[in-house]
């Protein structure tokens, strides 16, 4: 069975909108773009290129789709993994397609529970705040992959649902602290 890991920048107060750039995601009128520059580590950096050279399918919402369809084509230097990798994204509509290979998700919830059954690598998830909210509603995360920032970033699109959130247990199976307070934690969703 497949997995669907979640990687995130999160602040404090649950934000994940923007977390690398000013203009990065500019929605609802989002003015802190770029929150973590100033815990940027040597360290961090290995991390996350680590986990970026690892075998994947991308599972992305549109507007990162969007977004990132324009930059990684340009930067298959730096993240090779992406620019081979499937690209399935979730959306309403279907744009054209801008970086092969993509499959476009029309109902993502069914047609990812039929995904994961399959063989292939693991569906890694990057920002796409809205289809980790559909996710984590429709429980189909089964790994959380989280770099926590000691800030208040204070508005922004937020990792889980405002909502009333269903319960869900979760088992830390990775952390690491850095001095600048910066927490990268690793959890699995517990399905005992």
């Amino acid at each position: 069975m497949r997995k669907i890991i979640v990687f995130e920048h999160l602040s404090l107060d649950g934000v994940i909108q923007a977390p690398s750039g000013k203009n990065e995601d500019v929605s609802n009128d989002f003015k802190h773009g770029g929150w973590t520059a100033p815990f940027q580590h040597p360290e961090i950096g290995q991390v996350i290129r680590g986990w970026m050279q690892e075998d994947c399918a991308l599972l992305l919402g549109r507007a990162t789709y969007e977004q990132w369809s324009s930059y990684w084509p340009l930067h298959a230097d730096i993240w090779p993994v992406a620019d081979r990798a499937m690209k399935y994204v979730a959306t309403r509509h279907t744009p054209p397609i801008r970086w092969q290979p993509t499959t476009y998700l029309n109902q993502p919830t069914s047609e990812l529970i039929r995904l994961k059954q399959q063989d292939g690598p693991p569906l890694h998830v990057w920002g796409s705040s809205q289809l980790v909210h559909t996710l984590y509603e429709a429980d189909l995360i089964d790994e959380l992959r989280l770099i926590h920032y000691p800030v208040i970033v204070g508005s922004g699109k937020r990792l889980f649902p405002d909502n009333g959130m269903t319960p869900l247990t979760w088992n830390v199976t990775k952390r690491h602290t850095f001095d600048n307070g910066v927490l990268i934690a690793c959890y699995e969703r517990d399905r005992n």
